[in-house]
């Protein structure tokens, strides 16, 4: 759904994500499980499983998650300004907040992400400004399948500060700078079951990605 006022424009995304069998991803992301559940499935023989494990499972290092299902809603809301003036320019401004739900699972089901970005890389010497803030828990996502440039050795059960610059070099070049704050959120609970391969107390995680971009 999208609506204008002025030089406001809003626009609402949902979306619902049903996984009948999350199992057998986290079973083919072990040692034992790809060579039944990839391997010879495709035809191939992989050199290893899968990667971007990071979810609770019922033992450690087991195939079978906490979350007994993962029917995931999701809700995203995003205000944005045509142009803002910054000195002698007009730079883009835009927010957007999403929240998503697992309600497959009992306990620590939700993500949430914040951003800001202001500015647009058109020409040389633009620059953009973003800042992300997300928080995704153990049971919220399939690890696997969500974002994985804000984890490092774990796509949920964390939390990142996201910072990123750009600056246009050319008109159709521009150099980005990504640097991420990662730590992690909850540590092992045998009593629910719940084991994470990434613990709370780890040290934090911090990472930098640089790279030149090329548009047309």
């Amino acid at each position: 759904n999208l609506s204008k006022g002025g030089a406001w424009k809003h626009q609402w995304v949902g979306d619902i994500q049903i996984y009948r069998n999350p199992n057998q991803i986290q079973l083919a992301s072990t040692a034992n499980g790809f060579p039944v559940l990839v391997s010879n499935s495709i035809g191939l023989a992989l050199s290893g499983p899968p990667g971007g494990t990071g979810n609770a499972t019922t033992t450690a290092g087991g195939a079978i998650y906490t979350a007994p299902d993962f029917h995931i809603v999701r809700a995203s809301y995003r205000i944005e300004h045509k142009g803002i003036k910054v000195g002698n320019s007009e730079m883009p401004l835009w927010f957007n907040f999403q929240l998503s739900r697992n309600t497959g699972a009992d306990f620590l089901k939700d993500a949430v992400m914040g951003s800001v970005s202001l500015g647009a890389v058109k020409k040389a010497k633009d620059v953009r400004l973003l800042y992300q803030y997300a928080i995704k828990d153990a049971n919220s996502l399939i690890s696997q399948f969500t974002d994985d440039d804000l984890g490092t050795g774990s796509g949920v059960n964390i939390a990142v500060h996201a910072i990123r610059f750009d600056l246009g070099l050319t008109r159709f070049l521009q150099w980005q700078n990504l640097f991420f704050i990662q730590n992690a959120r909850r540590g092992n609970n045998p009593g629910e079951f719940f084991f994470v391969p990434l613990r709370r107390g780890a040290n934090t995680t911090y990472r930098y990605l640089g790279q030149l971009a090329f548009t047309f």
